[in-house]
């Protein structure tokens, strides 16, 4: 009767989880990973006359004032002639004569060159001064998102008979006893580096958001220009809801464990 209520309590300590929930974190951080690498690489400025399709970079906030066009990134701007109406230009590509400025943490008018059209513009100071500093901290969630999905891969089948203990005490560093893999995965289901892993995000990633939005938002007021965000906002917005989203989704559904290894050191 001992033997028997022995094996069956250490069966009961085994749980098998589905790899469904810990493929789907990996597609959503994935996803992360790509659309803010690409936010902030594909609307760099080449050269002053950059003559590329400046209408399908990955602007934050693209604006058209009379028949030329203004699209505003992390390392600077662009502007065009479309030739299309005010209306429809937002679809165009963008003609061959655009004028670019390339800067880290532009502003406006410190950063423009003389006749640059963008000096005309009465850009509010969410989009001409703080717009560029705050999409430079994109550049951190950009590393968060990449370790993060590292941690996903590594940790696909670790070894441990049940779900690591999302109210667990921290490991810092690996415990002696403990495989590697294991100990990665401790640290994605603690509750408390998830709340951290947040805060980092938001404090990074929101702003950017937010400052875009209020600027674009006053400028739309201005019946003179046309004014939205850019396609590289709504991909930064994709981004960071998709990291948000797994912290939410691994203590959830949990992670793909092996639950006939032990995750301890022989």
């Amino acid at each position: 009767m001992t033997h028997h209520s022995r094996s069956s309590s250490s069966s009961t300590k085994r749980h098998q989880n589905s790899p469904i929930n810990h493929i789907i974190c990996i597609l959503l951080t994935l996803t992360s990973t790509l659309f803010l690498f690409l936010v902030i690489l594909y609307n760099v400025p080449f050269s002053p006359n950059d003559t590329g399709k400046l209408g399908d970079r990955l602007w934050l906030v693209r604006l058209i004032d009379q028949s030329r066009e203004y699209g505003f990134g992390v390392w600077g701007w662009c502007s065009w002639s479309d030739s299309g109406s005010a209306s429809t230009a937002f679809q165009g590509a963008g003609g061959s004569d655009g004028v670019c400025t390339r800067k880290s943490f532009w502003k406006v008018p410190d950063s423009a060159e003389r006749g640059d059209g963008v000096l005309g513009l009465d850009l509010p100071s969410e989009i001409s001064e703080s717009l560029s500093i705050s999409t430079f901290f994109l550049t951190f969630v950009l590393v968060i998102s990449t370790l993060f999905l590292i941690d996903l891969l590594l940790t696909l089948h670790f070894h441990s008979p049940t779900q690591p203990p999302a109210n667990h005490k921290i490991y810092w560093f690996p415990p002696k006893k403990m495989e590697y893999r294991t100990w990665l995965a401790y640290c994605l289901r603690n509750f408390w580096l998830r709340v951290i892993l947040m805060i980092f995000i938001t404090a990074w990633g929101l702003p950017v958001l937010i400052i875009a939005g209020i600027g674009v938002g006053k400028m739309e007021r201005d019946q003179r220009v046309e004014v939205k965000m850019g396609s590289g906002w709504t991909m930064a917005l994709v981004a960071i809801t998709n990291l948000i989203l797994v912290q939410i989704t691994i203590p959830l559904g949990g992670l793909w464990n092996d639950s006939k290894r032990s995750g301890k050191k022989h």
